[in-house]
């Protein structure tokens, strides 16, 4: 069992799974396992009901950060009710003084609960199990090593239902779960997920599950696995 942290300690956990970050602590790029050099975004606003943490991308200039800081310390408490930052208008008004905004984003981040119950039919892949990354999935075989652990449902000779870790660091892992068009709701993302928090656990890493407002069928994985909400996750590009 991973070592209990507080939900604002959780949150600085996070942020060092999502994105690489130089010794000073601002973001470099995504922390894509296979090595992708994807810039992270210009600015992340992690809140908790207790406390706040802002990251800012290296090449945003001083005066920038300053404002952003400013700003990111009226947002008021408790703020797991809030969906996305009452200061939001203020923080896209900074960063569009900088630059055209490209991209928000905004979600829950949950931790699991201490009791998962192992899930029946998954299995765990590995490289010499590529051939079961069909369709949709094929383009994903490149992942599998990188990816570790890597979990999933067989449904007609194929993997119908996959949950791995897409970010991870030297304490948490980071779920990305996704399920062939023709086999969801029948309850398979909710397994697989569940399986890969048993993996994770094993190699005493935290497991962590995040997802947009919008992904209703994400949440409802989460939902049904009783995880439970410390956060939310605000970032702009």
């Amino acid at each position: 069992m991973e070592e209990h942290v507080s939900d604002a300690e959780l949150m600085k956990i996070q942020v060092e799974v999502l994105f690489t970050q130089d010794e000073n602590g601002c973001l470099q790029r995504i922390n894509e396992p296979a090595g992708d050099v994807t810039p992270a975004p210009r600015f992340f606003f992690g809140y908790t009901n207790e406390g706040s943490i802002c990251r800012f991308r290296q090449d945003l200039p001083d005066n920038i950060v300053t404002q952003l800081k400013e700003v990111a310390a009226i947002e008021p408490m408790p703020m797991n009710s809030l969906k996305i930052p009452s200061v939001h208008g203020q923080f896209k008004e900074i960063l569009q003084s900088h630059a055209p905004i490209e991209r928000v984003w905004v979600g829950p981040a949950y931790r699991f609960p201490e009791q998962i119950a192992p899930p029946p039919n998954v299995v765990r892949l590995s490289r010499t199990d590529a051939r079961l990354l069909k369709g949709d999935f094929a383009e994903m075989v490149s992942e599998i090593n990188s990816s570790q652990p890597y979990l999933a449902i067989i449904e007609d000779s194929q993997a119908v239902s996959i949950c791995r870790s897409v970010r991870l660091s030297s304490r948490a892992h980071e779920a990305g779960v996704d399920t062939l068009a023709g086999y969801r709701q029948r309850g398979y993302a909710t397994s697989v997920v569940a399986a890969w928090v048993l993996a994770v656990r094993a190699l005493n890493r935290i497991p962590l599950y995040s997802t947009s407002w919008d992904n209703t069928a994400s949440q409802g994985v989460a939902r049904r696995l009783g995880l439970v909400q410390y956060g939310v996750d605000y970032h702009v590009t």
